[in-house]
């Protein structure tokens, strides 16, 4: 069964680049329009959980409901080899 964590999100794109330093970027659409920067670190450490703890930085890009994936994000989140989840948004 799902969480609430998971009911919150779905991810749009999973990328990985970089060959010294290898990153995975996953573009994340929220499914509510208010979010708090707790809830965004919680999806960007579940992400790193889950499927990045093999490369050396998760990278989570974020957008609200209705914003164009391709286009510019909300907000931005970030878990390296540490485990803890950094979250820059405006």
């Amino acid at each position: 069964m799902k969480s609430n964590l998971e009911d919150a999100y779905s991810v749009v794109t999973v990328r990985d680049f970089g060959k010294a330093w290898r990153r995975r970027t996953a573009r994340i659409q929220l499914k509510k329009s208010v979010v708090s920067e707790v809830e965004l670190q919680r999806i960007t450490r579940k992400l790193w959980e889950t499927s990045g703890q093999d490369v050396d930085e998760m990278i989570t890009v974020f957008y609200l409901p209705g914003m164009d994936t391709s286009s510019v994000a909300y907000g931005f989140g970030s878990c390296m080899k540490d485990g803890i989840a950094r979250v820059s948004y405006r």
